[in-house]
């Protein structure tokens, strides 16, 4: 009975020592956060392996950042090589081939400048069309329906073709437009 009470209080005993916060990190059972001020951006210094290097100069770029832009420009534009700077392997030659890019019109830049600087003269009627609020309400053409009706039922009795008269609107006068 006395090992049963010994037990409980060697348990009751780790309960209140793993409370304190110091044996609770000691037990592994608090979190640890990582502290803020121990993050380093850069990685610290160590001994260069070659000892013929020279201090950099100061304002000079470092040697291992990449101008993106100039890499950018690299990768795009070097032609038939590859981003690695050899020449392409066999499935990049392949893919190209399949895609139709190895038959590309070489003079596809000067074909779209020239296309680019001729003039495009803008209409009316599309500017109309696209600012459609400032549509002239006149402009708006109604169909009278009765009148309609009597043009199609006279063409046929005519043996004429549907579209072959005008079809007749309603004019509106504008000044009912203007609320005048």
């Amino acid at each position: 009975m006395t090992s049963y009470r010994s037990l409980f209080a060697l348990g009751i005993a780790a309960l209140v020592l793993a409370a304190c916060g110091d044996v609770k990190q000691d037990l592994g059972l608090g979190r640890s956060v990582p502290d803020e001020f121990a993050v380093v951006d850069r990685p610290p210094l160590s001994m260069p392996p070659d000892f013929s290097l020279r201090p950099p100069t100061p304002g000079a770029p470092r040697p291992q950042e990449v101008d993106l832009t100039q890499h950018a420009s690299e990768t795009l534009f070097a032609g038939a090589s590859s981003s690695s700077g050899s020449a392409p392997s066999d499935a990049e030659k392949a893919l190209l081939t399949q895609t139709g890019a190895d038959k590309v019109d070489p003079g596809i830049r000067t074909t779209i400048n020239r296309e680019a600087a001729q003039k495009v003269t803008a209409s009316d009627h599309l500017l109309q069309d696209l600012l459609w609020w400032k549509k002239d309400p006149s402009a708006a053409a109604v169909v009278d329906a009765p009148g309609e009706a009597q043009r199609l039922k006279e063409a046929k009795d005519k043996g004429e073709a549907p579209n072959a008269g005008a079809t007749p609107i309603i004019e509106r006068d504008q000044s009912s437009w203007l609320g005048l």
